[in-house]
């Protein structure tokens, strides 16, 4: 159940993160918008299912069962509270242990050696954690160049990447030994457009796939953001190209999206701050 509720809570969060973005930047036609905000909704509605327990019917007469009770969702909510309280940190544990008897001025308690108004407070501990940005693991955005591939930023479920080993044999003849591996989890999709066409995922990978192997696509995007949608930072990662894609099978077993695995080798991986752009080459 935990699971399921934190998996439909990050899906909506990268929905409304997409659709601040796409409204932003006025880029986006307004059906990808109302593609966007239906399956929003759709998801909304999951979440709201999984909320709400479902009680018995009670027969007339018979005192009607609280909302929680025998919903095991809830009861481990009521005990993690309960854990909560009890091992809270600002509690003073040592409060609520008795001397035994005669021994009790045998107890020393050791105080620390800092100073205590050099001592930061919890209030001082808890203003800094407030006031710090934390980054989430779904508050991204994914930006592929539509002309090369044409994948819609709210397909995108996840991202990795790692920095390849030094003396590593690159397909890029430019390889500057900085670069690395680039891995993109999709959502599987087959979408009708306004003309009548159709944007399959299947087809546009089979279109990499024939342009030949170290097909170069361009620089990628992902942009960090926060709760509210403002950008944080933004990963560049330089002169991508396509090198494979690997992807779920079907199955019955399972209702899950099914997902499909781009990789990617790219020469430089660069963070940029908001607004900064990537500078030339012959700049840098």
């Amino acid at each position: 159940m935990l699971y399921e509720l934190s998996l439909k809570y990050n899906t909506l969060k990268m929905y409304e993160n997409t659709l601040d973005q796409m409204r932003k930047n006025g880029v986006s036609s307004e059906e990808s918008i109302a593609r966007i905000e239906q399956e929003k909704q759709a998801v909304e509605s999951e979440l709201i299912e999984l909320l709400n327990p479902k009680t018995e019917v009670v027969e007339s007469g018979k005192k009607s069962p609280s909302i929680g009770e025998g919903n095991k969702f809830i009861q481990a909510q009521k005990k993690k509270a309960e854990y909560k309280r009890l091992y809270d940190i600002r509690k003073n544990f040592f409060a609520d242990i008795k001397p035994l008897g005669d021994n009790k001025d045998q107890v020393v308690y050791r105080k620390a050696e800092i100073p205590e108004d050099k001592k930061p407070t919890f209030a001082d501990v808890q203003d800094k954690i407030s006031n710090s940005q934390w980054i989430s693991h779904s508050n991204f955005i994914f930006e592929f160049p539509k002309n090369e591939i044409n994948i819609d930023s709210w397909r995108v479920s996840g991202f990795f990447y790692r920095k390849k080993e030094y003396g590593h044999v690159c397909s890029s003849q430019k390889c500057t030994g900085t670069s690395g591996e680039l891995f993109v989890s999709v959502n599987d999709f087959a979408d009708k457009n306004e003309d009548g066409t159709y944007n399959i995922l299947a087809k546009t990978i089979l279109k990499l796939d024939a342009a030949g192997k170290a097909h170069v696509v361009g620089n990628l995007y992902a942009k960090i953001i926060s709760n509210d949608g403002e950008e944080l930072y933004t990963f560049c990662f330089e002169n991508c190209r396509f090198i494979c894609s690997d992807s779920d099978g079907f199955s019955y077993e399972t209702t899950g999206l099914r997902r499909v695995n781009l990789t990617f080798e790219y020469d430089e991986l660069h963070v940029l701050a908001p607004n900064e752009k990537l500078a030339p080459k012959e700049l840098r």
